[in-house]
């Protein structure tokens, strides 16, 4: 029985919404709250009005001197200030929270009260430079960095989302409570695995699912699709995430569905249909494929074909099972990788292996794992 009654959770936007984050603030509250926590949510965005106005002024000019800089409002001393009364305001208001959990790097309540204080995220803003921009931030962006390296080493518990950055936080932070528990599957629905495998047996759909930072990915499916259409002149490409608008040209048969709002009944009966009918999920793009939705998609019994991206080789291993690793770099291997999945006679076996690598990955054992390591953090701070 868990010893934790009460926590407040601090997110950036509104952990009510499925559509915040990913949904991860929103299976992160309601799961708690299943287990009987009363969860008090803050929420820590900047307020419209002034990002609103700094967009405006600072940050247009930042950008013609910097075009580059990732300095927006978030990250400014401004909004760390104002996060700063916020949480003050809110641990008043909530004062018997057992603990205070932020699902951010960039914010904490440490030094502010005794309570517990919990940091969960996907990576820090250092690691962003180091691994997704490979470059060395500005002076504006380090002042950043240094105080979010400053709350990570001062908050008593930290989780990251992905074994990779947990390794890399815990060879950088001299804080010795880094944690990586796992990942989780963010799915409203439950599978019928007789149905889903049914559908997708007769299915000619590929399925992309990335916002337009994952173009790259898109493009090179595309043009896989152009020549594989050829051999499955039945073949369709439906892409969640992106317009029409974000392609010069698109060929018959590429369907684009924009952002679907699993929050919104149409979106989310389409979302999940798409999913259903998929016969592989594809997304090739450098060093990052939509962990979340490729996860999702598994669960759904659907072979993958992805970059062998760091965080995905480190979760699920060099060779798989339930699809093919393929570099986005060949138009023509790209092909190769799809038809093979289109055409593996052990087919309905590579889809209940993606099932069966995700299966655990479940939000009610991620919390399970989380709270008995805040359990067992408030009951040495009570007998210390």
């Amino acid at each position: 029985m868990n010893k934790i009654k009460e926590v407040t959770v601090f997110t950036n936007g509104d952990s009510r919404k499925i559509s915040t984050w990913s949904n991860v603030p929103y299976f992160f509250t309601e799961t708690l709250i299943s287990k009987g926590i009363k969860v008090n949510r803050v929420d820590i965005s900047p307020p419209y009005f002034l990002e609103r106005v700094y967009n405006k002024t600072f940050w247009r000019v930042l950008k013609i001197i910097n075009k580059n800089s990732s300095y927006n409002y978030f990250r400014t001393f401004a909004h760390y200030i104002d996060v700063k009364r916020r949480i003050r305001k809110a641990l008043e208001k909530y004062n018997n929270s057992d603990a205070n959990i932020f699902l951010t790097f960039s914010f904490s309540s440490a030094g502010l009260t005794n309570k517990p204080t919990i940091l969960f995220s996907d990576w820090t803003y250092d690691y962003y430079f180091k691994y997704f921009l490979n470059r060395q931030p500005d002076s504006l962006e380090r002042s950043c960095i240094k105080r979010e390296d400053q709350e990570i080493e001062a908050s008593d518990l930290v989780f990251a989302l992905f074994p990779r950055v947990a390794d890399y936080m815990k060879n950088h932070y001299e804080n010795k409570n880094i944690f990586y528990l796992g990942n989780v599957v963010n799915s409203l629905l439950d599978v019928a695995k007789s149905e889903v495998l049914k559908q997708k047996s007769f299915s000619q759909d590929i399925l992309f699912i990335g916002s337009k930072k994952y173009i790259e990915g898109a493009k090179y499916l595309i043009e896989a699709y152009t020549s594989l259409k050829e051999k499955y002149p039945q073949l369709s490409l439906n892409i969640v995430g992106m317009q029409d608008k974000d392609f010069v040209k698109l060929p018959d048969g590429v369907n684009c569905y924009g952002y679907l709002d699993k929050a919104k009944e149409k979106d989310r009966e389409l979302y999940y249909s798409l999913l259903v009918k998929a016969k592989v999920f594809v997304n090739t793009t450098p060093k990052w494929g939509t962990p979340s939705a490729m996860l999702e998609a598994m669960y759904f019994y659907t072979p993958v074909v992805v970059t062998a991206y760091d965080e995905f080789v480190e979760t699920f291993g060099v060779d798989i099972n339930f699809g093919y690793y393929c570099e986005n770099n060949s138009i023509a291997l790209l092909c190769s990788k799809i038809s093979n999945v289109f055409e593996n006679e052990s087919y309905e076996s590579l889809c209940i292996n993606a099932h069966k690598s995700v299966e655990n990955y479940t939000w009610s054992s991620y919390i399970d794992k989380l709270l008995v390591r805040i359990d067992a953090l408030t009951q040495e701070k009570i007998y210390r």
